[in-house]
């Protein structure tokens, strides 16, 4: 694979899409070092210990409404944010799972301000609350919204057969835009799992509850004990409620996305 160019990384920050605000983006993934070296031994031993997950990001503050600046302030210290990041922009559905990195976090830095005469900037820092998941995009509807009624992502081989008994399935939903009346009735997403990509016959392994807001869910995971093995394709259903209240030109944008591991 040729060098990758960084020009085209993309951050969603719960019911937010900051991608353009951001310049510098860092995802990291480690693990303790515990000291296990005992007497008798020349060369000092080490052992990996638990993971530890942050993320952090520099980039151009937004004081507008809804921007970097009033939304990041108010959620410093916030337990529960889901956080998606994609280091070389986001995956065509049932194409590539290269680069998205999904996780439930808490804000802990939130810094503007620096040099006079430049631009100005923040400082992002925010640190793991679970695992950190690659993240397979089932339906990015990010500029080509979901309409009124159910909308059926791309069936993605997913494959389940080789999960260990200690892995789980994982899945996460942005919602970042919906029409006005829409906040009164909802937007529902679930994620099934058939055992082809017809999905003739289905069952639901995830379901996000309805929101009535721009937000992120991340969604409790899913022990491999409770799926199937001959199941391996997954996809998104995600539902705009119709009613006599919700006009049928109601649209929503956003984007699900699973993993498992």
């Amino acid at each position: 694979m040729p060098p990758i160019v960084f020009t085209c990384a993309h951050v969603l920050i719960d019911g937010y899409d900051f991608s353009q605000q951001f310049t510098d983006l860092e995802v990291n993934r480690a693990s303790e070092d515990l000291d296990v070296s005992g007497m008798g031994s020349n060369t000092r031993k080490h052992k990996g210990g638990v993971h530890d997950v942050s993320i952090t990001g520099k980039g151009h503050l937004s004081l507008e409404s809804s921007q970097m600046d009033p939304v990041i302030f108010g959620k410093v210290g916030t337990d529960a944010q889901l956080v998606t990041a994609f280091v070389n922009g986001i995956p065509w559905v049932a194409c590539s799972t290269t680069g998205g990195y999904g996780v439930s976090v808490v804000s802990l830095k939130h810094t503007p301000g620096g040099s006079y005469g430049t631009l100005l900037p923040f400082d992002l820092d925010i640190k793991a609350q679970g695992d950190l998941v690659h993240a397979v995009v089932l339906d990015n509807a990010l500029s080509t919204q979901w309409q009124p009624g159910a909308n059926n992502g791309t069936a993605v081989p997913l494959s389940t057969s080789g999960m260990s008994t200690g892995e789980k399935l994982y899945g996460g939903f942005h919602i970042t835009a919906m029409s006005t009346a829409l906040a009164g009735a909802g937007v529902t997403a679930v994620i099934a799992a058939a055992s082809s990509s017809g999905f003739a016959t289905s069952n639901t392994r995830i379901t996000f509850s309805a929101k009535t807001c721009k937000s992120g869910t991340w969604a409790t995971p899913i022990a491999s004990s409770a799926l199937s093995t001959d199941q391996p394709f997954v996809r998104a259903v995600i539902t705009l409620a119709t009613s006599t209240a919700v006009s049928t030109g109601n649209v929503a944008s956003g984007l699900v996305w699973v993993g498992h591991q």
